[in-house]
């Protein structure tokens, strides 16, 4: 716009110029016409300057502005499309976790909201169907009611004979739905622990309000405890069953006559359907093994709870380990004591010996292949007890106090069934990996206590023993 101005300046000047200089040798006719040429060139040139500074100016100004105005909506609306793709992205992925995170809470809130409702549309539904227990059951056959409850049918008759006075006593076997019987609580429960399904398909199968399972399940899980918990589920204290139990260690792999168990250690993962146990994923399991892979002790803590974890099993003094009548092994007295497991930092005390950390002379090669072959021993147990019991080997959908007393009942009856020497098929163990179970070691301490010199004292002795008597 700027070179136009200038083009018509420039050529209005010439035009002046030229009617100046040829002036005077015109005429008054010839002079009065040049004026009006000049007057014609003025109106002209004003012309040409109100369109290119009035009219051209401002229609640049105006695309400039149309243009800056298109910039900016384009722009703004790049934005907001923007801004909406990612708040549908966070509203998306913010009910997605509050879904995932509450959906065991909110399943549970329905079924305490319509219990009354479940139990009467159960009841009606049951009406017309066949009942699992009252029906299917009875018609399987022995191989099939060993493969359900992993138990023959004479083992959970007896069973149920052993239980009826404890499960009679006890009101809580009562529902909207009926009465529920001793034998048919004592097949529930061994169904829950063969099968390992969730309580809601217990429940299901069972036409038991989940409420009401629940409470099932811990009725017969307290009755097992107090009927034959104590029996079976003690440390090795008589003089004959420590001589049977050291005798067998012995046996299986040269151990000298003092080891009295085994430890061993697993998590066992929760899935908690309820806040108050929200802060509970984790169930330590501390367990000792006798010379036939029998639970004698057994120790559940919360691994990830807000209370401080409690020190290893036999740690501290006194204990019942230290109760024990010392054991003579050639003419010198060995205290009674236990494996601790392996990579767990346990201390090193008399009675609580572990492997050798760094080995270096022949005798302590010897000691821990031993103590390595009864680590194998505890693995053997724990894949035996989970395989029979399938609930152990996926996460409890169920409260830490809940998990702790079924727990502590399987270990009872596996025990029980251990000593009836029922059939364990090898197939019920396919899917069961004791290596998912791996325990994360306790957090190392500084040791100055005075038993650690009598415990390497003893456990040379032990290894030197070992490494003279190995064929």
């Amino acid at each position: 716009m700027d070179e136009e101005l200038k083009t018509i300046n420039n050529d209005l000047n010439d035009a002046l110029s030229k009617l100046l200089k040829s002036a005077p040798k015109c005429t008054e006719s010839a002079l009065q016409q040049r004026k009006r040429k000049i007057a014609t060139l003025i109106r002209l040139h004003v012309r040409h300057l109100q369109q290119t500074v009035i009219v051209s100016r401002r229609r640049q100004q105006q695309r400039t502005r149309r243009r800056l105005k298109q910039l900016r909506s384009l722009f703004m609306q790049q934005m907001i499309e923007l801004q909406s793709s990612y708040l549908q992205m966070f509203v998306m992925l913010r009910m997605k976790h509050a879904q995932l995170q509450h959906d065991e809470e909110m399943e549970t809130v329905r079924d305490n909201i319509n219990t009354a409702a479940s139990d009467s549309n159960l009841a009606t539904e049951t009406v017309g169907q066949t009942l699992f227990w009252e029906h299917t059951i009875p018609q399987y056959s022995d191989e099939q009611f060993l493969d359900s409850l992993h138990v023959t049918r004479s083992t959970f008759k007896s069973l149920c004979n052993q239980l009826s006075s404890a499960l009679h006593s006890v009101p809580d076997l009562t529902s909207t739905v009926g009465v529920i019987l001793p034998d048919k609580c004592v097949g529930l429960a061994l169904y829950f622990l063969a099968s390992g399904e969730r309580i809601s398909i217990i429940s299901e199968q069972f036409a038991i309000p989940r409420i009401h399972t629940i409470k099932c399940l811990k009725v017969f899980c307290n009755a097992v405890m107090a009927s034959l918990g104590k029996a079976l589920r003690r440390l090795p204290q008589s003089e004959a069953d420590c001589a049977n139990v050291v005798a067998g260690f012995k046996r299986e792999c040269n151990m000298p006559a003092a080891l009295v168990g085994v430890l061993g250690v697993c998590c066992i993962p929760l899935r908690c359907p309820r806040k108050q146990y929200a802060g509970i994923s984790t169930l330590r399991m501390e367990f000792l093994l006798d010379d036939r892979m029998l639970f004698r002790e057994l120790r559940l803590g919360n691994a990830h709870g807000t209370k401080a974890p409690l020190p290893p099993m036999f740690a501290e003094a006194p204990n019942l380990l230290k109760q024990l009548p010392p054991r003579c092994i050639n003419n010198r007295l060995v205290p009674a004591f236990v494996l601790a497991p392996a990579n767990q930092n346990y201390p090193l005390r008399p009675w609580l010996l572990q492997r050798y950390s760094d080995p270096v002379a022949p005798h302590e090669y010897d000691f821990n292949e031993v103590a390595d072959h009864l680590q194998e021993l505890s693995d053997c147990a724990m894949h035996r007890l989970m395989s029979r019991w399938r609930f152990l080997s996926q996460p409890l959908d169920i409260s830490f106090q809940t998990a702790s007393c079924i727990i502590s009942a399987a270990t009872v009856l596996h025990n029980l069934l251990e000593e009836l020497s029922e059939p364990h098929m090898l197939e019920w163990g396919n899917t069961v990996d004791v290596s998912r179970f791996r325990s994360a070691p306790i957090d190392p301490r500084a040791d100055a206590s005075a038993d650690v010199k009598q415990a390497l004292e003893v456990r040379d002795f032990l290894a030197r023993t070992i490494s003279s008597t190995e064929i």
